[in-house]
């Protein structure tokens, strides 16, 4: 942690003694997120979709170089269903976690011109992630009648950790004043605050932005 942190000021000092091109965007985009559980030796995932909004200042030296900031408010849902029978009675069961997040990314990245109207660049680097909202509802059924079983905060009953720490990177392109970029992120703390029980979570995103 304090290593990124020096290498981020580091690098922003640099670029501040040097003549920096700065750049505002603003973009929105599609996530897909995976978080694996580990809970003795059992091992579960749960895939979850949803997007991203959100805006990011990139400072450049004008010659390749930047380092980029951002905020970013991102929602994703997921539902998960179960079936059995017991004594010919049908079961069924379903699970539905909706998640919001604070994102900052700080990325470093390089970028080359292709032409007179597009570049492309890559970038890495770490996003500081703080949990917003993080509910799961469970709903159930019993020999085809449905059962209301609850909606549970995974933040105030005490089984998440709000902040997390994501490294990744991606590629993109600018086209005039549009941007396209696909990143992917792997989180590297543990989402629960009990040692027995592991999940860290995996994001893919892609996403659209305008150029100022």
């Amino acid at each position: 942690m304090k290593r990124i942190v020096k290498t981020i000021i580091a690098a922003s000092l640099m670029l501040v003694s040097t003549q920096a091109f700065a750049q505002l965007s603003v973009g929105v985009g599609y996530l897909n997120s995976t978080s694996k559980t580990k809970a003795g030796d059992v091992v579960s995932t749960l895939p979850s979709n949803g997007f991203y909004a959100g805006a990011e200042y990139n400072i450049s030296d004008g010659k390749g170089f930047g380092i980029s900031a951002g905020a970013y408010y991102s929602y994703l849902i997921a539902a998960k269903s179960g079936n059995g029978s017991i004594a010919g009675i049908n079961l069924g069961g379903k699970a539905t976690v909706e998640e919001m997040y604070l994102d900052i990314p700080v990325n470093f990245n390089l970028s080359a011109k292709v032409n007179s109207s597009l570049r492309a660049f890559l970038f890495a680097g770490p996003t500081f992630s703080v949990g917003l909202s993080s509910t799961t509802k469970g709903e159930g059924s019993i020999g085809g009648i449905n059962l209301e079983t609850g909606k549970h905060d995974n933040y105030s009953d005490d089984d998440y950790n709000r902040f997390d720490i994501l490294l990744g990177g991606g590629i993109g392109i600018d086209y005039g004043s549009l941007r396209l970029k696909v990143g992917y992120n792997a989180g590297m703390l543990n989402r629960y605050k009990s040692d027995n029980v592991i999940q860290k979570r995996n994001v893919l995103s892609a996403g659209i932005a305008f150029l100022f």
